[in-house]
């Protein structure tokens, strides 16, 4: 009677498999990476010796780039005093800037999507009429973005442009990496 119960049971009782376990799940090939060799360790006394020491002739002061023509020049500027290596020459001042505040930077969203297929046209279509457009997928919804600008007053004009060329009306906001 056990044994009877034992085989017949799990017919009876077993379900059929539910569609969601169904998934085929493929892996592509990992790439093929350079294969490194590392060279052993060696004791200190072994390496050669490279003499760091320069004269003052041999030190060249490297020149400022140009700044950049739609981003205003930072106005801090401070004086520092180089140090020479020898005592009779006279000191040397040069004028160095602060380190400049990340700008912030503009994108306009023009639109958000709930199909991959939709978004991916939408950006295509931007692409060929020469904007910078670029899709993010943000908790299942893909939002499109045409941008980055330094300015807002840019994006504000790109926006425009858009809203009488595709009649999507888009809004700017503030761009972020992520």
């Amino acid at each position: 009677m056990v044994l009877s119960a034992a085989v017949i049971l799990p017919l009876i009782l077993d379900g059929e498999r539910p569609p969601e376990l169904d998934i085929q799940v493929q892996v592509s090939e990992p790439p093929a990476f350079p294969v490194i060799k590392i060279a052993p360790v060696q004791p200190v006394k072994s390496l050669p010796v490279a003499s760091t020491e320069k004269s003052a002739q041999d030190i060249t002061l490297i020149p400022t780039p140009k700044a950049a023509k739609d981003v205003e020049p930072n106005s801090v500027v401070s004086k520092v005093t180089l140090p020479t290596p020898t005592v009779s020459a006279p000191k040397k001042t040069v004028e160095a800037k602060a380190p400049a505040k990340t700008t912030e930077r503009w994108v306009v969203q023009i639109a958000t999507f709930k199909s991959k297929d939709n978004a991916t046209r939408l950006v295509d279509k931007l692409k060929a009429a020469k904007y910078d457009a670029y899709s993010i997928t943000t908790n299942s919804l893909y939002k499109v973005y045409v941008g980055p600008e330094f300015k807002r007053d840019t994006s504000e004009k790109v926006r425009d442009e858009i809203k009488s060329k595709f009649k999507l009306a888009g809004f700017v906001t503030k761009f972020s990496v992520n």
